[in-house]
């Protein structure tokens, strides 16, 4: 119990699926990007357990500072002496949209790097893990592991073929009569590396929800409360998980569950002596029933403690990309709104511009969706828990131990509500979708007004 409670650093014992394997796809993604400054440690221990890591790469920090340079150096010049570019970039307005475009996303993608560098370096290992405990709590299962996998590569896949197929057709139609520049180069990759941004923090939050999804099964499973069947009762399945069995397992680990460790270890041999006599059998199911709503609720508290640490790291990310996809969709639609009145179209190519107008102003809004159509489904989940408890406590058979014990539950729920947020300047949502579209067309209608006077 000492070298428990001490919780030295050590290898992690993984499984051949786990999520340190799921996020291979993303991690390579993010490291070329420059958006990962650690690299994957793999070890043996004495037990012949695999262990991985996230370890800070010199190399790759390295890689993450000259990115963050370059950047910025193609932004001051950018900013500082467009006026004076030679090269054909079609009119004045044309111009302008890019270094408003290149501006924002610059900024947006300076901030995603310098973040990863100093604080999501040091707090991803740790997060992971935690998920990962959670799957083996939850006993999750090999085909879920895998689906991770699938889901994975498929966000990664999509992601960069749409991206190519976008920046080839825009620099088809709007840049192929000129030689392309530092600007029009900065803007496609600082444009790739704000999605990866967004695909890391979309993919944690999936992640959360899929662990609501499976703590809310055990609560769904334990409305019938007379059935106690493996598949369905947290604790026996705690049991015969090996981790718990052996202390060896355990000592090393970086993650303190120490409420749920003395549950398995204090009070399961309590209930074991407890079984031996034919008179204290109900009073033994008793307790296993307290004992799993009291791990549940752990759980739930780490989860919680996980959601907090994604928004902290990439609340701020998730604002400026927010503020910056707004700012483009604007952008984009209100000069398309410009050519459609004020030119004239000669040729093809100008309805080619036009397109690569709309078709950016869609990849933006997209983003938006893609955001909030992740996190708030996350957040309902979360709070579907609150719904199956308080059916539970309608059962009633329901013993005044067990109501008691959720009754707990219920309060821990109401105080701590999971939720998402931009660097807590407002909860993602649907709401704040509506808000984003209704804002945009107001701006668009006041634009058109004023052409037309």
């Amino acid at each position: 119990m000492k070298k428990f409670l001490q919780m030295g650093k050590g290898a992690r014992s993984v499984k051949k699926t786990d999520i340190f394997d799921s996020i291979i796809p993303m991690y390579y993604l993010s490291k070329y990007t420059g958006l990962a400054p650690v690299s994957l440690a793999y070890t043996h221990d004495k037990q012949a357990r695999v262990g991985v890591t996230l370890k800070t790469s010199v190399p790759a920090v390295l890689y993450t500072v000259l990115w963050i340079t370059g950047i910025a150096a193609a932004q001051c010049y950018v900013l500082m002496f467009y006026r004076f570019d030679k090269l054909s970039y079609g009119t004045e307005q044309t111009k302008q949209v890019l270094v408003v475009e290149f501006a924002i996303s610059g900024i947006t993608c300076v901030t995603s790097l310098v973040i990863g560098l100093t604080r999501i370096r040091k707090e991803m290992d740790s997060l992971l893990y935690k998920i990962s405990v959670i799957d083996t709590l939850l006993d999750t299962k090999n085909d879920i592991l895998r689906g991770n996998v699938i889901y994975m590569r498929v966000h990664v896949i999509s992601l960069t073929f749409v991206l190519f197929i976008v920046y080839a057709y825009d620099f088809a139609s709007a840049h192929s009569h000129s030689t392309i520049g530092l600007w029009v180069t900065a803007i496609y990759v600082c444009n790739f590396i704000r999605k990866v941004t967004i695909m890391q923090y979309v993919n944690l939050v999936s992640l959360l929800k899929q662990k609501f999804q499976i703590l809310n099964s055990y609560l769904g499973s334990a409305e019938n409360h007379t059935q106690h069947r493996p598949d369905n009762n947290l604790w026996e399945i705690l049991l015969q998980t090996p981790g718990f069995k052996n202390e060896d397992n355990w000592k090393d680990d970086a993650l303190q569950i120490e409420a749920l460790y003395q549950a398995l270890n204090g009070h399961y041999s309590n209930i074991i002596m407890q079984d031996s006599s034919s008179t204290c059998i109900q009073n033994s199911w008793l307790h296993k029933e307290k004992l799993r709503c009291r791990a549940l609720r752990i759980i739930w508290d780490v989860l919680c403690d996980i959601s907090s640490s994604v928004n902290s790291m990439y609340g701020l990310q998730i604002l400026l990309c927010i503020m910056s996809a707004f700012i483009e969709v604007t952008t984009n639609l209100s000069y398309s709104i410009i050519i459609l009145k004020v030119q004239v179209f000669t040729n093809v190519m100008h309805y080619h511009k036009l397109a690569a107008l709309f078709i950016w102003a869609l990849m933006e809004f997209c983003q938006l969706c893609w955001i909030t159509a992740t996190c708030s489904p996350a957040c309902g989940e979360a709070h579907r828990s609150v719904t199956l408890l308080q059916k539970l406590l309608l059962v009633p058979e329901l013993h005044p131990v067990i109501a008691a014990e959720i009754q707990l539950f219920l309060h821990q729920m109401r105080d701590r509500k999971p939720k998402f947020t931009a660097w807590d300047v407002f909860t993602i949502n649907y709401s704040i979708l509506g808000s984003i579209l209704g804002t945009i067309i107001t701006l668009l209608v006041i634009l058109v007004q004023m052409q037309a006077n």
